[in-house]
């Protein structure tokens, strides 16, 4: 008899699906084959009918295709109906036994969808009931199986997200009597699901990158997640997309972040016409934004024509290409040209496009900064080049005509503090200290270093071993700064 109930227990066990079985389905998802991952996780639903974990998996695909896709509302109803189908699959198991740990999971992750869906349409109050829902139901998980990395994953994003809402969420939360959150918890919790969950194992890197990226303010650390995701996942352009533009925008290295943009626009071109859509267009306008903020006009401008109208990545998409157009014509001194372009981007549909375009066509450039980003644009091509006396000469002569230049004074008081000028070299640096934003973003590790050597000459090494610490945890994924913080 022991023997017939131990077959029968294995029969039973190996019917159900495991969470590496349902991440497979969820990795053809991330790998941008978004109808086939569906297929698979309505495959695992209909296989297993009474199993809530594949229906919430099933819910959890499809609220990827929503995000992609906000235009197509009626989705919106096809995500609540299968979010209630999982917490009714939950619920039935539940009832027959109440410490049903898969049963939980599934039933707080169908909640934790729900609440991402409702704060994607900005219904606040919804998004934090269900956020609260789900955190009660891992909060059992958790006591049931204190190692389940699956529910560390889901109360580190309920700590971490309730800890750094804004404060018109906080106070909805209140109001509720939701419980809050911890913002360092939450962070810790979800860097150790990263090693241990099964299920969500992407899942926990998109979120790490979001998180270092928009509120840590850790560029490297969310450099490193997006290159893995852009790794494991090649076939979805959207990680390579992000990949370029966290290089350009948020770590400042323009040179690279060209070649990656450049790479995905070669091979999404190369695609027969029929099979082509928006990411095609979306590399080629990140390569020549790419190249524009590097100085490479001539270059950006001949890449970003064919985008001018947007093609397959829509109206705003154009609108931005011509707004881009626009500065590279503008630095290269045909300003007749430039405004044909901010006009045309003044009557796009992105209304933040529109201010730009509106007041690049009501103030053009001063003269002396064009000359000045003319030079700075020869400085890095100096550098590059190891040329560093023919980049000092061009930031001098940049920064005198263009003062405010945040580049230009870094490089004039890096080479103060070479020749011994280091009061005229720590002011500089201060300056840049006090400023909320620069561009490019690896200027700020460059003047910690600074302020670390100015510090090292002055006899304040303590203060300056701080400083360098800094340059090391961020560096900008710039190896020469990390290699001298080094040393």
């Amino acid at each position: 008899m022991s023997g017939l109930l131990a077959a029968a227990l294995l029969a039973a066990a190996a019917s159900v699906p495991t969470e590496v079985e349902c991440r497979e389905a969820l990795d053809l998802l991330y790998d941008g084959r978004m109808e086939e991952a569906l297929a698979a996780t309505a495959a695992l639903v209909a296989a297993h009918p009474a199993d809530p974990l594949p229906a919430y998996v099933d819910a959890l695909a499809l609220v990827w295709k929503v995000e992609q896709r906000p235009e197509v509302t009626p989705l919106d109803k096809e995500l609540e109906r299968r979010v209630a189908q999982t917490v009714a699959l939950a619920n039935a198991r539940l009832r027959a036994q109440p410490e049903d740990a898969r049963a939980l999971l599934a039933r707080g992750g169908a909640w934790g969808v729900a609440s991402r869906h409702h704060m994607y349409r900005l219904r606040r109050s919804d998004a934090a009931r269900d956020a609260a829902r789900m955190r009660a139901d891992l909060l059992e998980v958790r006591r049931l199986d204190p190692a389940n990395g699956e529910a560390e994953f889901g109360l580190g994003l309920y700590d971490y997200y309730a800890d750094v809402l804004p404060r018109v969420l906080k106070l909805l939360r209140l109001l509720a009597r939701i419980p809050g959150g911890d913002r360092d918890r939450g962070l810790a919790a979800i860097e150790e699901a990263r090693e241990r969950a099964e299920l969500h194992r992407t899942e926990v890197q998109v979120q790490l990158y979001e998180i270092y990226a928009w509120y840590e303010r850790r560029p490297d650390r969310a450099l490193a997640e997006i290159r893995e995701l852009a790794r494991r996942h090649p076939g979805w352009p959207l990680w390579t997309l992000k990949l370029a533009e966290h290089l350009r925008d948020r770590v400042g290295l323009y040179a690279e972040s060209a070649r990656v943009a450049q790479r995905l626009m070669v091979a999404e071109e190369r695609r027969p016409p029929a099979q082509r859509g928006a990411a095609a267009p979306l590399a080629r306008l990140s390569f020549g934004e790419s190249l524009l903020r590097d100085l490479r006009t001539a270059e950006a401008r001949r890449v970003l024509l064919p985008a001018r109208d947007g093609g397959a990545a829509g109206p705003a998409a154009g609108q931005r290409a011509r707004l881009l157009l626009g500065q590279a014509l503008e630095l290269e001194g045909d300003r007749d040209g430039a405004q044909a372009h901010y006009r045309r981007a003044a009557d796009g549909p992105d209304r933040g496009l529109r201010k730009q375009a509106q007041e690049a066509v009501a103030r053009p450039m001063p003269p002396d900064e064009v000359r000045a980003l003319h030079l700075i644009a020869d400085a890095r091509r100096a550098r590059e080049a190891g040329r560093d006396g023919d980049a000092v000469d061009a930031y001098r002569e940049a920064l005198r005509l263009w003062p405010r230049s945040r580049e230009a004074a870094l490089g004039v008081a890096e080479d103060d503090l070479r020749h011994g000028r280091e009061e005229a070299a720590r002011r500089a640096i201060d300056d840049l200290g006090r400023a909320r934003d620069v561009e490019p973003a690896w200027l700020r590790p460059w003047s910690w270093l600074l302020r670390a050597e100015t510090l090292d000459v002055s006899g304040e090494r303590a203060e300056a071993l701080e400083q360098y610490r800094r340059v090391l945890a961020d560096p900008h994924g710039r190896e020469e700064l990390e290699e001298r913080a080094r040393e």
